[in-house]
């Protein structure tokens, strides 16, 4: 008994550091008799959900004979957190049943796990029953209820809440921002940060990371530095948003910045996902060897760190490279997962190795039981086009148990205009106007086939279909970084503000 007069194995358990340390004093608590007191169950199963360890800490919650408010709310949240919300609900109607009444922890784990569901009716029942035990305005319990609105699409009711505040609530604005990014609703967001009268991490991290959710690159970094020009504290989400804005523009100088400013301000070890985000980011800008020596370096890596590395050489052509990778994978430990096998396939495809597609299509269910999706089938699809194998490309298609979707049939379109084959082709493109009636760039691959095949009224006709029908066709695009700033030029822009001087040097 320590001097506040609480056990010591209770009180040793806020120290521990894994699991293996909580089960020895779970064994003290029950030798003891000590578990079976309530607070001291409650504190272990805290300890347990601490340490992710949820079903340890379900099955010392089922030994409790009448739990209270406390073990319920530390249960529900480690449920929810272990992305379980379904069981969350569940323990909440039981707490109801026995008559206990729900606290503000209550709520909020209850909220949150309703917006993991999207179920809104769920939502709204509790919103109810929030407003009938009297619960005033309260940052955790409305940010959450702001973010269960916004999941399901409900971001009126969202405004609502938000409006139920008097004063200005930085977080309950910054769950608003995020809702509204995560709607596609981003100027609605930028107003709402640009009229805060204070900011927080928070609050540029949810504008950072919603641009980029939102493709929206360039805006992202543009906030970003605006960011550190303001000094405010970087959180490694925003890192990591900022790294994935750098790898999708190809700006390579801001993500090694971006690199530098991390080793020089993190003291702590670089997180997983974080170094992930380094890796991708060299990866995407082309420097796949700068990115492999970070990913070396990495004392811990995930499935999401391989697949990062392996996806990376895949893109450079480096076959054989990922071939050795998965290899290492396995022999770290790492179960590959459906992703990786999609970068390998891919790297097969580029690198023209029928035989090894074959062989690891085959493997991924024979050894890794993982059931091929449409995305594998489309590599492979992809890999027997380009190859020349057409027939072999068509009877895979045959076999597949999901119907084939616009991957499928634009890469077997692509093969057959590769190799010229008519009928193939004219199958395959019957099959993607069905499911892409508005898709134009079907429709420009297809009067390439035919012209390439000497069909030239054919061409005539489709390409007067493609401009008279209003057709939605994708411009070619390039970005280039020059002194640290990211130019976007589109063919036949005019837009660039220095593009005569730009269509001089190509002229001569």
């Amino acid at each position: 008994m320590t001097s506040t007069g609480v056990p010591v194995p209770v009180t040793l358990l806020q120290m521990c550091s894994n699991s293996k340390e909580i089960r020895q004093l779970h064994t003290q608590l029950v030798v003891s008799g000590l578990i079976d007191r309530r607070i001291n169950a409650g504190r272990l199963i805290a300890s347990y959900v601490a340490c992710r360890e949820n079903l340890e800490a379900l099955s010392v919650f089922h030994t409790i004979p009448s739990p209270d408010v406390y073990a319920y709310n530390t249960i529900i949240r480690g449920l929810t957190l272990a992305k379980c919300p379904h069981d969350s609900l569940l323990l909440y109607n039981e707490l109801l049943e026995g008559s206990l009444t729900p606290d503000n922890h209550t709520y909020t784990y209850v909220l949150k796990a309703c917006s993991h569901l999207k179920v809104l009716s769920e939502g709204k029942q509790l919103h109810a029953q929030i407003i009938k035990a009297g619960t005033k305005p309260d940052t955790y319990i409305h940010s959450s209820m702001i973010t269960m609105y916004a999941s399901s699409g409900e971001m009126g009711f969202a405004e609502c809440v938000l409006g139920e505040f008097s004063e200005e609530n930085v977080l309950v604005k910054n769950a608003m921002i995020t809702g509204y990014m995560s709607q596609g609703q981003v100027e609605l967001a930028h107003q709402m940060f640009d009229k805060m009268s204070t900011r927080d991490s928070a609050s540029w991290s949810a504008m950072i990371t919603g641009y980029t959710r939102n493709g929206m690159h360039t805006e992202a970094l543009v906030v970003f530095q605006e960011m550190m020009a303001s000094k405010t504290l970087v959180n490694e989400s925003t890192l990591v948003s900022a790294l994935s804005a750098c790898g999708h523009l190809g700006a390579l100088d801001q993500g090694r910045w971006i690199n530098v400013y991390i080793n020089k301000m993190w003291d702590d070890t670089i997180s997983v996902s974080l170094g992930t985000s380094i890796v991708d980011m060299y990866a995407r800008c082309g420097c796949i060897e700068f990115g492999y020596e970070f990913f070396k370096s990495m004392p811990e890596k995930d499935v999401v760190t391989w697949g990062v590395i392996i996806s990376g050489f895949a893109t450079h052509g480096r076959a054989e490279k990922c071939f050795q990778l998965l290899d290492e994978m396995v022999a770290y430990g790492t179960q590959p997962n459906e992703v990786i096998f999609v970068a390998i396939l891919t790297a097969c495809s580029h690198a023209g190795l029928v035989e090894s597609g074959w062989l690891y299509f085959n493997q991924m269910t024979t050894l890794y039981g993982i059931r091929p999706s449409v995305h594998h089938y489309g590599c492979m699809v992809d890999l027997l086009g380009r190859a020349g194998r057409l027939a072999e490309a068509e009877e895979l298609v045959s076999t597949m148990v999901e119907e084939p979707n616009a991957i499928i049939w634009g890469s077997l379109l692509a093969g057959c205009r590769i190799h010229k084959d008519f009928r193939r082709g004219e199958y395959a493109f019957k099959n993607l106007v069905r499911l892409e009636p508005l898709s134009g760039e079907r429709f420009k691959l297809v009067s390439h086939l035919l012209a390439d095949t000497g069909e030239r009224d054919c061409v005539y006709e489709l390409r007067k279909e493609l401009s008279d029908g209003n057709l939605e066709t994708t411009r070619g695009s390039s970005l280039i970084e020059v002194d640290g700033e990211v130019h976007e030029f589109v063919a036949s822009d005019i837009d660039h503000r220095r593009y005569q001087e730009i269509y001089s040097v190509f002229q001569g």
